[in-house]
């Protein structure tokens, strides 16, 4: 078996480039046949991965994502195709969403900082949700959320003051994810003209707040948005709020962040296990793939059932 790490030399706090890391990462691997590779760039992960898959086609390649959501996305999308790859992951990273289902918290996430018990592991096999459109040049997929409407409003917006500023009136030292949410999706991010079927039912006649579509249980840092959701049962989980006051939303907002939404039935959620998602706008709309950021007028989303081997993080003993 070849071991194949993969991480962000710039990333966390130590500033040193990742040479602590990597001096870790040489001790866990001792012995072992193991290449790092750092990443140079958004993306950069994916394309590597095919090629190094395709050349070490005959030999069984475990990868470990270490980082956090997006670095773990990124690994999905380059061994996706490959039967050789097993996937790894070491939580990192300043979101660690998907791998909340596993035991990780933002309290003993350092214990889950260990590559001892991942290297002689047992995989399982997980589920994926491929989410296709005429926007994209390829599929892209999904080992968490897929989510639209409200929160994907201030992930695009904020991305956008990120990297232009913010506008003027903005006080020094705003973050731009906190403007997003108050001057953009809080004034127009309640009415969105989306319309969502699942498996060919249509689940919300007017307006929506917001959607979605789980392989995972968390996002956003915080929120429980899909409690029943199961990454090996062959099922995509989906959940549509529907357009609500202010009051309203500020009622739910606690239930939904602790993942109760769905202990009763309520007027304002729809809630259904699907194969297959279609969503459908008369204009572009953002959607955030696991922390990655899209656009498009029309999308379908469909489960992979088993299509990826997964090592879940583990704690140290």
């Amino acid at each position: 078996m070849k071991h194949l790490i993969i991480f962000n030399p710039a990333a966390g706090k130590a500033n040193d480039g990742g040479v602590a890391f990597e001096q870790k990462i040489k001790e866990s691997f001792e012995g072992l046949d193991y290449e790092i590779y750092k990443t140079t760039g958004p993306r950069a992960v994916v394309e590597f991965l095919k090629g190094y898959l395709k050349k070490n086609a005959n030999d069984t390649v475990r990868i470990y994502a270490c980082g956090g959501d997006g670095t773990v996305n990124e690994a999905v999308n380059g061994m996706v195709d490959f039967d050789n790859a097993e996937l790894a992951i070491l939580p990192t990273g300043t979101g660690n969403d998907f791998v909340k289902i596993y035991g990780v918290t933002n309290e003993n996430v350092e214990k889950y900082r260990d590559f001892k018990p991942l290297i002689n592991a047992q995989p399982i096999e997980v589920d994926l949700s491929k989410i296709s459109g005429a926007s994209l040049r390829e599929p892209m997929y999904s080992i968490n959320v897929i989510n639209f409407g409200f929160d994907a409003i201030v992930g695009a917006r904020g991305n956008y003051y990120k990297e232009h500023g913010l506008p003027k009136d903005a006080k020094e030292g705003t973050n731009p994810y906190d403007y997003a949410l108050k001057h953009d999706a809080m004034k127009w991010g309640r009415f969105n003209d989306i319309e969502v079927f699942a498996d060919g039912e249509k689940l919300n006649e007017k307006q929506m707040l917001l959607a979605t579509l789980a392989q995972g249980q968390w996002v956003g840092g915080q929120f429980k948005c899909a409690p029943k959701s199961d990454n090996t049962d062959g099922l995509i989980d989906v959940c549509v709020l529907k357009t609500m006051t202010f009051l309203g939303l500020g009622m739910i907002i606690g239930t939904y962040t602790k993942g109760k939404h769905l202990d009763r039935k309520r007027k304002k959620i729809v809630y259904r296990q699907a194969k297959e998602i279609k969503m459908v706008s008369p204009k572009d709309f953002d959607v955030c793939v696991d922390g990655e950021m899209i656009c498009g007028k029309e999308f379908k989303v469909e489960v992979c059932p088993k299509a990826l081997k997964l090592v879940p993080p583990a704690k140290a003993e």
